[in-house]
């Protein structure tokens, strides 16, 4: 799995690669709690080159989903994570657990940027 991170004003894009699973889904834990951990809670994950997550890194999208959106400025403001360029396989795994309603999913990078 790779992760790159590229940082802008309100929001960090996160681009995951490869393979989330058993082995890797803590690094992906560890690179989103370092966001947390700097006052960044406003988080697009771009999943466009993510070719399998099993059941351990959808804990993590999960808690992260929860933890971000603890983070509030006002009752319509606030951190989250949004998914961006779901790939279709994945795209199943979303919809057998669940997770295509819990996030909110974009076809670009830019339009899930620019949702918040």
């Amino acid at each position: 799995m790779e992760i790159s991170h590229r940082p802008m004003n309100r929001v960090d894009l996160l681009e995951v690669a490869g393979r989330v699973d058993a082995a890797t889904a803590s690094t992906l834990k560890r690179q989103i709690e370092a966001l947390f951990d700097a006052g960044r809670y406003r988080i697009v994950l771009d999943l466009a080159k993510l070719e399998y997550v099993s059941s351990p890194g959808l804990r993590v999208l999960i808690e992260a989903r929860k933890r971000a959106r603890e983070w509030k400025i006002t009752d319509l403001e606030g951190g989250d994570i949004r998914i961006a360029n779901l790939p279709p396989k994945i795209k199943e795994v979303f919809d057998l657990t669940g997770f295509t309603s819990l996030f909110e999913m974009y076809g670009d990078t830019v339009d899930a940027v620019g949702s918040f």
